[in-house]
C-alpha cells in the first residue's frame, strides 16, 4: 500500500489497485477491514444492525464522541436526527438560496481584488463557514473562530480511528471551548429566542423531554463542522479538478446551466471524504470475507465512487456524464443530512465562477499540499492565476 502521505494527494491509483485485486482486505495499518467496491459500501452502509455507527464509543473519557449524532445507532440516532432534519430539507435550504448568492457575490469581489489568489483561503473556507454560522444564529464577529474549532474537531476524530486515545492538551481546550460557546448561546436563545436554529434546539424536545445542554452543543458542534468542512474541500476539489481540465470549465463557462451536473461529478470524481468507519456487531461476511463481532471496517466512498462496476469511464472527469447515483454523502439512516445545502452552495458558486471567469489554472511550480486528515481528500491552500471575462487579464 502506498504512504498515507501519498494518499493524501492522489489515492486513486491504489484504489483501481484494490478495486481490481482487493476489494476486501485487513489492514494492520488502519486496523480495520478495508471495503472498496460500491455494492460492499452501500451494504455496509445499509445495515445499521450489524455495522454500527458507535465506533468512538469507551474510546476516551476526554472525548465522549458517543454523544455526537453520527457515532450514534437508533433509536437515539433516529430521535436527535429529526430535530435537525427541518432546517435541511430541499425546500428550507432553497429559501436560503438569496443570501447564500450574495454571500457568493462579496467573497468573489473580495477574492478577485488581491494581487494573489488562494482560493482556499480566500473562498471555499469562509463561504461555507459564513452559511452554516448564519444559519445556526451565530455573531458575525465570532465567524472568524469557527474554522480552528471546526479542524480541532475533525483531527480529535482521527486521532482517536487511529488508536491514539490519549487526547492533547490543546484539544481538550479547544473542544470545551466549542461546547461551551454553544452551551452559553444556547441558555441566551432560551431567555431571548430568535429565529435561527440554535433557537430551535435550545427548546426542542425528543418523545417529551427537553435536549440536554450536552445533546443540544454536540448537535450544534456537529452541524458546525458537517455545514463547512466537507463543503470547503468540495469547493476546492472542484477547482483544482477543472483546473486540470480546462476542457471541462469551457463547458460549463459556455453552459452555466450545467453546474449541478458538474457539482455530481466532482463529487462522483474526487470524493472529499474518502472513508468512513464502522464497527461490526455481529459476525458476518463482505464480499465473501468474514467478520467477527468487535472488528471494525473502513469503507472507502473514493473507491466506490470510481467502481467500473458501477461507472463507465470511472477515471475520466466528464460533467456531462449522464446522472450516475454516487456515495458521497453516504446511505442509508446517515446520509448526509446537509447535502441539499452542500449542493445549493457549491452549484450557486460555480455559476457564479462561470460567469465571471473564462479561464484559470494553478501556477506551475505551485506546491499543492495535502490536508493532514487521512480521511479527507483537500488542499491546505490553492493558488490561482484567473482570466476574467470581463477584462481578459490573468488575475494571480
Amino acid at each position: 500500500m502506498s504512504s498515507l502521505t501519498d494518499l493524501r494527494l492522489d489515492p486513486y491509483p491504489w484504489y483501481a489497485q484494490m478495486l481490481e485485486s482487493s476489494p476486501v482486505v485487513f489492514s494492520p495499518e488502519f486496523g480495520a477491514y478495508l471495503v472498496f467496491r460500491a455494492d460492499d459500501v452501500k451494504k455496509v452502509f445499509a445495515d445499521h444492525q450489524t455495522f454500527s455507527s458507535a465506533v468512538f464509543d469507551g474510546l476516551s473519557q476526554d472525548f465522549p464522541f458517543e454523544n455526537q449524532l453520527t457515532g450514534m445507532d437508533p433509536p437515539r440516532h433516529t430521535q436527535l436526527r429529526a430535530l435537525a432534519t427541518h432546517a435541511f430539507t430541499p425546500k428550507a435550504v432553497m429559501e436560503l438560496e438569496p443570501r447564500i448568492r450574495q454571500i457568493v457575490d462579496r467573497l468573489l469581489d473580495a477574492m478577485f481584488a488581491k494581487e494573489e489568489i488562494d482560493f482556499v483561503r480566500d473562498f471555499s473556507v469562509p463561504f461555507p463557514i459564513s452559511v452554516i454560522a448564519e444559519m445556526l444564529g451565530i455573531p458575525p464577529e465570532d465567524f472568524g473562530r469557527f474554522k480552528g474549532w471546526s479542524d480541532t474537531t475533525v483531527e480529535i476524530s482521527e486521532r482517536l480511528l487511529t488508536g491514539q486515545t490519549e487526547a492533547l492538551p490543546e484539544h481538550v481546550a479547544a473542544f470545551d471551548e466549542l461546547l461551551g460557546y454553544f452551551r452559553d448561546l444556547l441558555n441566551e436563545r432560551r431567555r431571548e429566542p430568535k429565529g435561527d436554529l440554535i433557537s430551535r434546539l435550545a427548546v426542542a424536545e425528543v418523545e417529551g423531554r427537553a435536549l440536554s445542554d450536552t445533546e443540544a452543543s454536540y448537535l450544534c458542534s456537529l452541524l458546525l463542522v458537517a455545514g463547512n468542512e466537507t463543503t470547503t474541500n468540495l469547493l476546492s476539489n472542484a477547482i483544482r479538478t477543472f483546473a486540470e481540465h480546462p476542457d471541462q470549465w469551457e463547458k460549463l463557462a459556455n453552459d452555466p446551466n450545467l453546474a449541478s451536473q458538474a457539482v455530481e461529478e466532482v463529487m462522483r470524481y474526487r470524493t472529499s471524504v474518502q472513508l468512513m468507519f464502522r464497527l461490526v456487531k455481529q459476525d458476518t461476511q463482505v464480499g465473501g470475507v468474514a467478520m467477527k463481532a468487535g472488528d471494525r471496517v473502513a469503507v472507502f466512498l473514493g473507491a466506490a465512487n470510481r467502481d467500473p462496476a458501477k461507472y463507465d469511464r470511472p477515471n475520466e472527469f466528464d460533467i456531462t456524464r449522464p446522472p450516475a447515483p454516487h456515495l458521497t454523502f453516504g446511505h442509508g439512516i446517515h446520509f448526509c443530512l446537509g447535502a441539499p445545502l452542500a449542493r445549493l452552495e457549491v452549484t450557486t458558486a460555480l455559476k457564479a465562477l462561470a460567469g465571471r471567469v473564462s479561464a484559470f489554472r494553478i501556477p506551475e511550480g505551485s506546491d499543492l499540499e495535502p490536508l493532514t486528515n487521512f480521511n479527507l481528500l483537500g488542499l491546505k491552500r490553492l493558488p490561482l492565476r484567473i482570466e476574467r471575462r470581463d477584462s481578459g487579464r490573468p488575475k494571480s
